[in-house]
């Protein structure tokens, strides 16, 4: 399943780069995107190394390193991503439709200046900030990243200590 991911994750490329390099920073469309990147970087690997003939379907897709080589600096992105996301879905124009700029076939931007926009508003939203998805199950799962972090620190040398036995 991972490396069917993969290859999803490698098909929808050009478009997540138009995407991420000509979209505002707020309203739906952009946490969606958000959400995909944090889920392609870590749902997109192993958690161990796989063998070539392990993997079924042909060609094996795999992202660079598997879940239990990631650096703490990887993890550190990755909990930085999600607590951005929170910042972002908790704001009142999370919800908007903005859609990105319309580029033509070399990356420039087409149509009106003053295409009709949603207007921002970073306030926070109150009501969804106190929400349980927001607060209690938020705090769990960056702790469980952060976790995951710590592990990663032990990782070399627990794999040192079992090559030397």
């Amino acid at each position: 399943f991972v490396g069917r991911r993969v290859f999803l994750i490698k098909s929808m490329m050009y478009m997540l780069h138009r995407l991420i390099g000509h979209q505002y920073d707020y309203g739906r469309l952009y946490n969606h995107t958000c959400i995909s990147n944090i889920v392609a970087r870590v749902c997109g690997r192993h958690a161990y190394v796989i063998p070539d003939e392990v993997e079924e379907g042909g060609k094996l897709y795999q992202l660079a390193d598997c879940l239990v080589d990631f650096t703490p600096d990887k993890w550190k992105t990755v909990i930085g991503q999600f607590q951005r996301l929170r910042k972002s879905m908790l704001r009142n124009d999370a919800s908007l439709i903005v859609l990105p700029s319309k580029l033509d076939d070399d990356n420039e931007r087409l149509g009106d200046a003053d295409e009709t926009l949603p207007e921002s508003d970073d306030e926070i939203n109150e009501e969804l900030e106190s929400h349980t998805d927001f607060s209690k199950k938020y705090i769990k799962m960056l702790d469980l990243m952060k976790f995951h972090m710590c592990l990663s620190h032990l990782q070399p040398q627990l794999e040192t200590a079992i090559q030397g036995a």
